[in-house]
Formats: C-alpha cells, structure tokens, sequence
C-alpha cells in the first residue's frame, strides 16, 4: 500500500467526527484532516505543478525547413559566425520565419549588424 493511501485510510479511523447541523435529522458528518494530510496534499500538488510543467517544457516548435539553407549559405561570412547566427535565429521562431522571407541584400544587412552585435566581425 502507498503512503498516500496508508494516511487516508489511517485518516478516517483517527479523524474526529463533526456532525454538522443540531438536530437529529441531520446526519452528515465531516472528517477534521490531520497535519499529515495537510502534508500528503501538498506533496502531491507540487508533483502535479511538476509533471505540469515538465508538459510545457517538451512544447515543439516546428522549424522553418529553409532556415538552415538561407542562413548557412550566404558568402561572405565565417561558419562560425553563421551558425551563431543560425542559433539565434532557431531560439527566436519570429525573427527566424523573417529572415527566411526577406531579400539577399536584406539578409547580408541584418547579418553583419547582428554579428558585428555579437563581436564576430
């Protein structure tokens, strides 16, 4: 038996009973949760908070299947300094789908003035 399943079942032989109400008609009753419960409830939240997150985290992007070849492809410029290029341009999906729709002569400009940015000239 898990640990969270032995605390709850432990829980509803040890919790007090409140009986709501004052009269004989009503019979519902109320279990007063123990600091242990309090405990177990909390574990698990931050486990679904993580397991949560963890979801986020694989989110996938699709990559523009031409920025590789206009970026990687333009003369004039070091292999190094492209694929920093490169780098940047995948980590931000906006500028990459950009780049990738604009001119030549566009390209060589926005290039040299990121990589002169970036202390690659």
């Amino acid at each position: 038996m898990d640990a969270a399943a032995k605390v709850f079942g432990e829980a509803c032989k040890d919790a007090k009973d409140v009986t709501s109400g004052s009269g004989p008609s009503n019979k519902r009753k109320r279990f007063v949760l123990t600091k242990e419960d309090h405990v177990v409830m909390a574990g698990m939240t931050e486990a679904v908070r993580d397991v949560a997150s963890a979801i986020r985290e694989t989110k996938v992007e699709v990559l523009n299947l031409d920025l590789y070849g206009a970026v990687m492809y333009m003369p004039g410029f070091t292999k190094e300094a492209l694929i920093c290029a490169f780098s940047h341009l995948v980590d931000n999906k906006a500028w990459g789908d950009a780049f990738v729709n604009t001119t030549d002569s566009h390209r060589v400009f926005w290039l040299r003035t990121w990589l002169a940015k970036h202390y690659y000239m």
